[in-house]
């Protein structure tokens, strides 16, 4: 009877240790963004904190050569050159993403905006990119190449373009392979970034699977967004997953997340608590498809700034504030001054520790803890032309932003006058004196 028990205790102990996988062969990478602080030694060092092995950079093809042969030096001498001391140096492998398309805009060099990307001339002149990028990083080490992202937005559901386009890939990927090998030795894996919806979209998923077929990987980004840009609950999660798994089961050819990531924003009817249960849900189902999705980049470090978000919208030709909204708060840290630990910050350190990905630790009990320590109130929301913030904490300063990012008032004080203000929606920074900064959303009518 003591056995007994002692092999229950000992099966029971087994269960618990292992309810989640341990890390194997799979391996985490993060976008690295930086602080209001413009400290990318710090940004990096959250990530590193956060178990990276792998880094997600974008070297865009334009930037590298705006038009036709004129390659940019100083772009070649501030990033390229920059990246190939830079991670190297820490032991850190990148995964490189070249958009030929970026989600909804072509971004080849100026004369190429009317080419077809299986014109020769449109082939020849991305081989030459290869030789110029290879040149300025051989000491970079690649966990994948990546070449165009998003793209099924960009095409839509236009069948010649993906045919072109597999034929632009079918002549690129050897020839980037090859450049690669000759380099360092070791194989490359190249792949195209989709979204997920393309991957598994009635419309498009057919013809996604014609351009991934003979890749070595199938690769994507995935954030969970209803149509007008709020988040879908992070419950969607595992039957995402499942879908995404149940269309490309080959572990011959595993699935590699680029971008995955969680806005955090309340006017995206999200939150920070929501945004943390996402990468909880995320580890959880990575798990469950632990032999077929291999690689996955946690999107992102730290929030954008509101100039940039603007001028991300300008790119996109997308000024709705629920997009911007999502575009900004997409990282697991705030932008604001040093920057400050979200929740799902902290969770990803948790999931992480329960796995044994690295030496991490794990501070937090519970979602929701975190989240109720800084619960700020603002009243009436909507106003008329006064608002109260309600908080236990020492407020410092208050920025009060309009729709387009510009400041349009400052104050210090727990009850602040906005009748000057014209009608429309905005957005409070609100400050504490232990550095800490809390976002509302506020309407004025």
């Amino acid at each position: 009877m003591k056995n007994l028990i002692i092999l229950l205790l000992l099966s029971l102990f087994t269960i618990n240790t292992y309810a989640q996988l341990p890390k194997g062969d799979r391996i985490l990478a993060w976008q690295v963004d930086m602080a209001q602080n413009n400290n990318y030694d710090s940004a990096y060092a959250y990530a590193q904190t956060g178990c990276m092995e792998s880094v997600h950079l974008t070297f865009a093809w334009s930037s590298i050569e705006p038009s036709t042969g004129n390659f940019d030096a100083s772009y070649i001498s501030n990033v390229l050159d920059i990246a190939d001391i830079y991670y190297p140096a820490y032991g850190t492998k990148v995964e490189l993403q070249i958009p030929t398309m970026n989600t909804n805009v072509k971004v080849t060099p100026t004369d190429l905006v009317s080419t077809d990307f299986d014109d020769i001339i449109m082939i020849n002149r991305f081989k030459t990119l290869l030789d110029t990028l290879f040149t300025h990083i051989p000491n970079v080490q690649l966990s994948a190449l990546n070449i165009g992202n998003e793209s099924d937005i960009y095409m839509g559901t236009d069948t010649i373009q993906y045919n072109q386009y597999k034929t632009f890939l079918d002549s690129i990927v050897p020839y980037a392979k090859q450049l690669y090998f000759n380099l360092h030795g070791t194989d490359l894996k190249v792949g195209t970034t989709f979204t997920y919806d393309g991957l598994v979209g009635a419309s498009t998923s057919s013809l996604c699977q014609t351009v991934n077929n003979g890749l070595d990987i199938i690769a994507l980004t995935y954030y969970p967004l209803n149509p007008d840009f709020t988040m879908e609950s992070p419950s969607v999660v595992n039957s995402d997953f499942s879908s995404l798994v149940g269309i490309y089961s080959d572990t011959l050819q595993p699935i590699y997340f680029t971008e995955c990531g969680y806005a955090s924003s309340d006017s995206c009817n999200s939150s920070y608590a929501l945004q943390a249960q996402f990468f909880q849900n995320v580890f959880t189902s990575w798990d469950t498809y632990y032999d077929n999705i291999k690689y996955l980049t946690l999107f992102k470090t730290t929030d954008w700034s509101q100039q940039e978000v603007n001028d991300l919208g300008i790119f996109y030709g997308i000024t709705d504030i629920i997009f911007l909204e999502y575009l900004r708060t997409l990282g697991v840290r705030t932008w604001d001054n040093d920057g400050t630990n979200k929740p799902a910050y902290e969770t990803i350190l948790c999931e992480l520790n329960a796995r044994g990905w690295c030496s991490v630790n794990c501070i937090i009990t519970g979602i929701d803890e975190k989240v109720n320590i800084n619960t700020v109130r603002i009243y009436p929301n909507p106003t008329n032309g006064l608002i109260n913030i309600a908080t236990e904490k020492t407020i410092e300063k208050v920025k009060i932003y309009n729709s387009i990012g510009e400041l349009s008032l400052i104050s210090d004080k727990n009850t602040i006058v906005i009748n000057e203000l014209s009608n429309g929606i905005y957005y409070l920074s609100i400050q504490f004196e232990t550095g800490e900064i809390e976002r509302k959303k506020l309407m004025k009518q």
